[in-house]
């Protein structure tokens, strides 16, 4: 488990540095206070997400004593993080589909993720010694990771082409209405 859990250290120093980076190149578009709530929101999830794994991976080198502590703390971070992303949202989103198609896997898999850890965390603080849980804290640090690397990858600009966001997406259907248009007129 040591093995993965310093490997697990440098790729999410190295992925939080490359935030930092991905940020600074571009910060009034990205977390400035004229920035849509969307890009901040993304911001936020993933920086929560990596400091969620650095700091449990960092300590699980040490050993495991301690882990099950760490992941209830850092869980209800994160938790709390996708609660208040969930009501920025709502806040700024005058429309339910419009908080419909810029959160809902945001702040699902956020929530999901996040209390599964908390789960697992708890049952590790209860009975330390099983590995079962460690092993279980280990696997939901990939699913964090699966999280913060999908908010990253958004908030660079990249587009989702997923079933759901086709789905509710504003953007894809103006998108779609657009091109309806373009071929129905005659020239």
């Amino acid at each position: 488990m040591r093995e993965f859990f310093t490997a697990s250290t440098g790729a999410s120093a190295t992925l939080l540095g490359l935030l930092f980076i991905a940020i600074a190149v571009e910060p009034k578009s990205i977390v400035g206070e004229q920035s849509p709530v969307e890009s901040r929101s993304r911001a936020s999830s993933a920086y929560t997400a990596l400091l969620n794994t650095f700091f449990i991976s960092l300590l699980g080198t040490i050993g495991t004593s301690g882990l099950g502590f760490l992941s209830v703390i850092l869980a209800s971070v994160g938790l709390a993080n996708a609660l208040g992303i969930g009501v920025n949202l709502w806040r700024e989103s005058p429309r339910w589909r419009s908080v419909l198609s810029s959160g809902v896997g945001l702040l699902l898999g956020s929530t999901v993720v996040y209390a599964l850890e908390l789960w697992y965390g708890w049952q590790t603080v209860r009975d330390p010694g099983n590995a079962a849980q460690i092993y279980a804290l280990a696997y939901l640090l990939v699913a964090v990771y699966a999280l913060a690397l999908g908010r990253a990858w958004e908030l660079l600009g990249a587009r989702e082409q997923g079933l759901l966001r086709t789905l509710f997406s504003p953007r894809s259907m103006d998108e779609g209405r657009k091109e309806n248009r373009v071929g129905d007129d005659p020239e």
